[in-house]
Order: structure tokens, then sequence, then C-alpha cells
């Protein structure tokens, strides 16, 4: 190796760790992200139980927004998972968030709440009401329109589960066809200096 290519090398090297990065998440969410949608569209349009068909903040929202992050060499909170698939219903100001609440129903061991918040209707302020018809009677509701092993994750969680194989080929898929392009453009470096 010519001792003036070293500096070169060098600099090359740390530009391609860092495009190597992006590569590797750009490959892996091309991966997974069509496996996301196909998890998110099988959440049944219609709500699991007549008393989510409301226009209100809980409204069931039918197929939820799915993304894909991918952390590789760390994991969050300490963990060793470094793909996650996300999935949300909505947001208390922009869509209803009864999907939420039914795929984490009894995943909880916390009571609900017998009260309401306190909010404003018709000019008046400080109104609260008793929440009344939620917590175990709707868990179990939602138990019974569609029935899991375990305590949570009824909709997007149990379809993820049946699909770990698959999310876990191609993952290796996008990893794999990272290395080659990275050995490529490692020989193509090398074969310049």
């Amino acid at each position: 190796m010519r001792v003036e290519g070293i500096a070169s090398v060098t600099k090359e090297l740390r530009g391609l760790d860092r495009k190597a990065l992006n590569e590797l998440r750009k490959h892996m969410r091309a991966n997974i992200l069509p496996i996301t949608k196909e998890i998110a569209g099988e959440v049944p349009p219609e709500a699991p139980l007549s008393g989510m068909n409301h226009d209100g903040v809980t409204r069931w929202t039918g197929v939820p927004k799915s993304s894909v992050s991918f952390t590789p060499g760390r994991g969050r909170g300490g963990t060793k998972r470094i793909l996650a698939m996300k999935f949300t219903g909505g947001t208390r100001g922009g869509g209803g968030i009864g999907f939420d609440y039914a795929e984490l129903a009894g995943s909880s061991s916390r009571p609900g709440a017998r009260f309401s918040r306190v909010y404003d209707r018709g000019g008046y302020s400080g109104l609260q009401h008793r929440v009344t018809g939620q917590g175990k009677a709707f868990n179990r509701g939602i138990k019974d329109a569609k029935p899991i092993k375990g305590r949570g994750g009824y909709f997007v969680y149990d379809s993820a589960v049946k699909k770990y194989r698959r999310i876990e080929g191609l993952g290796e898929q996008a990893i794999n066809q990272f290395m080659r392009d990275a050995t490529a453009e490692l020989s193509r470096i090398r074969s310049t200096v």
C-alpha cells in the first residue's frame, strides 16, 4: 500500500460508514415496509364493538398508519431489538384513537379512571362525567370480538407475530444485499489505491 493513499482511503471509509448506515436503513425499510402495510391492511375497517361507531375521540379508525425504524448497532432502552414497526390509529386532535385502545385492551393492570377529564361544552366550562362501560368490560368485549393468546396486541401485534418468520427473512435479505453492495464498494475503493 502506498503511504500517500492511506489518508484518502481513511476519508473514503469514514464517508462510506455514514453512507453505509443510510443504505442499510434504506434496504431495511424497502424490504419491511410492504409487510407493515399488509399487517395494517388486516385490521378490520369496521369497529369491533358497536359502541365504537361514533365521531368522538375514541372512535374506530379502520386501517392504522404504519412506519418502520431501524437502528443498527443499538437497541432502544437497552434492548437488543433494532427493528421497530409502529402502528397508530390516530391522535386526539386528528383522528380516532379507538384502534390504539382496542389493540392494547387488557395489557395494563392499572384500573380505569372513574371520572372523565374536565372539559367545556356548549359555553359551560368545568364539566366532568362518571366513566362507565370502559375498563374490564371493554377488554372482555375486544377479546370476544378478536380472541388471541396473551393479554394485548389484538390486531397488528397478533398479525405480526404470525408473520415473524417472513419479517425476519426479509430483514436478513436486506442485510445480505447491503453486505454484497458494501463489499463491492470496498473492492472498488481498494482497486483505486
